[in-house]
């Protein structure tokens, strides 16, 4: 095994991807500094930001975050008497504290959903109530693997940590502190491993023999239950507070649908520097719990280090984090006011270090020289991470941003914590601890510096397509509360990349109620994926969608069909198999739920607009004729009474009487009050049936007017249009 196998083969697949999406990179941008949030104003000291947002939602966040690493600092230092009460080996032993890690990851994701749309004060008191169980369980686990379910239940209560505390505090605290809140935050973790490891040592001069452990995780839980209770009476900050005073001028309404989790995540892997910095603190997360669990076996098996010494040891080790890191809060926060890219820089380079000091230290002749070693890399490791929090509140929009920080515990324990503990077990098993941290810690660090340093290219950009859908939002404000029409449909700057390829490029779009707007252009200008990515079948990697003046762009498509989005697809609307009958059955599985009676009326509401197809109900839908299927694929729609529906190739391969049929039901529904938006070739078609057109290429809006206004257009027709009028 080569020293740097643990965390290359994490970050493979992950660079080839990068590395062939800079092949055919995206169009330079020029970024005004001025218009980033917080870039190019002074810094404000941590004292000042308490005096704007108030001590109390930091107090109780630091503290929950200083006893929740009692019990992470307990099951590292006690890990050679629980190895011994319950009889197992370094791998389990180190696969049982990684389960913890495990489960802070599984419920991360979840938090993080729920802390973008609920109270994220009571989400957090409730998952500290859990953990607090859950440490008290501990103390009573019979066998490793009830030990195993126990560190589970804790990891998943102290899930809330990561999506939530930094989402909070993002909004609670001015823009221009936020490097030293979080740098005053990051102290809550060095702070714990202090005072963690002292009580540990203080609860065993009361409790003696082999299953002293078990005392210690029982008083463990008592400090848990009472934060739990005042997490619950903290103020809840409203979203985004921050970033919308300083762009709109106000704080919006949370008048938004639900965010969906693949969305979310499909939207934030789009944001290249958060692209980077996940990945790269996953790599790092080879490390980070490498470093703390097998150090302290080391110290067991090579100088002799019983539970108290090995406490003493952890707590002197992480002493100068407590002055290092507000320290280097102040520095990132200046870097920050002067540029983003600065910042990401520093982080790199402290935690490309941090690996290396923790090698050190294994190969230290003594004592005191260990711990030295390990201070400097504990200092570097909490350092570099007081650094990365800013950014990704920085980069990713207020609606996303507990689930962005879920997903740095994602990569972290996920894909770091829990595969490079159960390697690092096996290497230790096998070759000693020192071998274990060298082949881990090492190779991660660095991979994990080298990557955080690649966001910084791109994280101004990224900075300013947040600010800039921020002003979007603004005006539309302004628009409507000027007198301006709401349109029904808005699409507002829009991109969307298939892989490393762009297909879409700042489309915007608007749909009044009851119109029809035909999306004319030339094959592959995107028309069909603009549908996509109304309908909620194509994620962007950036704009807005707004359905009657609600962002749904982060609602999934079945989400979008309840609100009254419904998108019939060109040539892949019925299914072949079954009968007329099955396909309107199908269509109409959204309002199941209603009732069956409810159901058959509006299939049969359906019908009344295809009278051919009420006589073939019990025909196989791949017997009927091209024009039967298309207007089967219609009746499937107007099954959902939608209120906007998206037509998909209309006439194509389609016989003019039956187009001329269709156009014929189409013009009713118009007339009724439905809206449409319809992709079409024909510029015959698009006349007769739409009220405007938008001609598109090479994925740009290249006209937006009166359809008839479309034949002036002699540049866009000739070479598209022409010899191609039937349809």
């Amino acid at each position: 095994m080569t020293a740097d196998a643990p965390s290359a083969g994490l970050a493979s697949g992950i660079i080839a991807a990068e590395e062939a999406r800079a092949a055919t990179p995206p169009p330079p941008e020029e970024v005004d500094r001025a218009e980033l949030p917080g870039v190019g104003r002074a810094a404000i000291p941590f004292r000042e930001a308490m005096g704007v947002g108030g001590w109390s939602m930091f107090t109780v966040l630091f503290l929950l975050a200083v006893v929740e690493e009692f019990d992470r600092v307990a099951m590292a230092v006690l890990a050679p008497d629980i190895q011994a009460s319950l009889g197992v080996s370094d791998t389990v032993i180190g696969a049982i504290a990684a389960g913890g890690g495990a489960l802070i990851v599984l419920g991360a994701v979840p938090i993080g959903r729920l802390a973008d749309q609920l109270r994220r004060t009571a989400i957090a008191g409730a998952s500290t109530a859990l953990w607090a169980v859950a440490v008290l369980f501990t103390a009573f686990v019979p066998n490793p693997g009830s030990l195993f379910l126990a560190r589970a239940a804790t990891g998943l209560g102290q899930a809330n940590v990561i999506p939530i505390h930094p989402s909070l505090l993002s909004d609670a605290y001015p823009i221009e502190s936020r490097g030293s809140v979080y740098a005053g935050h990051a102290t809550a973790a060095p702070v714990g491993r202090i005072l963690g490891p002292l009580a540990v040592a203080g609860i065993l001069l009361f409790a003696t023999g082999p299953d002293a452990w078990r005392t210690v995780f029982a008083v463990l839980a008592v400090p848990g239950a009472l934060l739990a209770v005042a997490a619950f009476l903290l103020k809840e900050p409203a979203r985004g507070r921050n970033e919308q005073l300083e762009v709109l001028g106000e704080v919006l309404d949370d008048d938004q649908p639900p965010i969906a989790l693949s969305v979310a995540f499909a939207r934030l892997r789009a944001i290249r520097t958060f692209n980077y910095l996940v990945v790269g603190v996953g790599a790092l997360g080879f490390a980070l719990f490498t470093v703390p669990l097998f150090s302290n076996l080391f110290l067991e098996d090579h100088f002799d280090v019983d539970a108290g010494g090995r406490a003493v040891v952890q707590a002197i080790a992480v002493l100068p984090t407590l002055v290092v890191v507000p320290l280097v809060g102040h520095l990132n926060q200046r870097r920050l006011s002067e540029s983003p890219a600065r910042s990401l820089v520093l982080c790199a380079t402290l935690v490309a270090s941090f690996g290396v000091f923790a090698v050190l230290a294994m190969y230290m002749p003594s004592l005191w020289a260990f711990t030295a070693c390990l201070a400097v890399a504990q200092t570097l490791s909490a350092a570099g991470f007081a650094a990365v929090y800013p950014v990704v509140a920085t980069v990713v929009p207020y609606q996303l941003r507990s689930q962005g920080f879920a997903m740095l515990g994602v990569y972290i324990f996920l894909f770091g914590a829990f595969f490079g503990a159960i390697l690092a077990g096996w290497i230790s098993d096998a070759w000693g601890e020192q071998l274990a941290v060298a082949l881990v810690a090492l190779p991660s660090s660095l991979v994990g510096g080298w990557l955080i340093g690649r966001g910084a290219l791109h994280v101004e950009a990224d900075v300013a397509h947040v600010v800039r859908d921020l002003e979007e939002e603004r005006r539309e404000i302004a628009r409507i509360k000027g007198g301006g029409e709401r349109p029904l449909l808005q699409v507002r700057h829009v991109d969307f990349s298939y892989g490393s390829v762009q297909v879409l490029f700042d489309v915007d779009l608007e749909v009044r109620r009851g119109e029809a707007l035909a999306l004319l252009g030339t094959n592959g200008a995107g028309k069909s994926t603009l549908l996509n990515v109304i309908s909620g079948l194509a994620i962007p990697t950036r704009g807005t969608v707004r359905l009657d003046g609600r962002t749904i762009g982060y609602s999934t498509a079945e989400a979008r069909v309840a609100m009254g989005i419904v998108h019939v697809s060109g040539g892949r609307a019925v299914f072949d198999p079954l009968t007329v009958r099955e396909n309107l059955e199908i269509g109409a599985f959204p309002i199941r739920g209603q009732g069956d009676a409810f159901v058959r009326s509006r299939i049969d509401a359906a019908l009344e607009h295809f009278p051919v197809l009420a006589d073939r109900l019990d025909s196989c839908a791949g017997d009927l004729s091209g024009g039967l299927q298309q207007q089967l694929a219609l009746a499937k729609a107007l099954v959902l009474e939608p209120e906007i529906l998206l037509v998909d190739e209309l006439s194509l391969g389609l016989a003019p009487v039956v187009v001329g049929e269709l156009i014929g039901v189409l013009e009713r529904l118009k007339a009724s009050g439905l809206t449409l938006v319809i992709v079409e070739q024909s510029v015959n078609v698009a006349l007769e049936l739409a009220d405007r057109a938008v001609f598109m290429e090479k994925g740009q809006v290249r006209f937006e007017g009166a359809a008839r206004d479309l034949l002036a257009r002699d540049d866009l027709l000739r070479a598209v249009f022409l010899g191609r009028e039937g349809g």
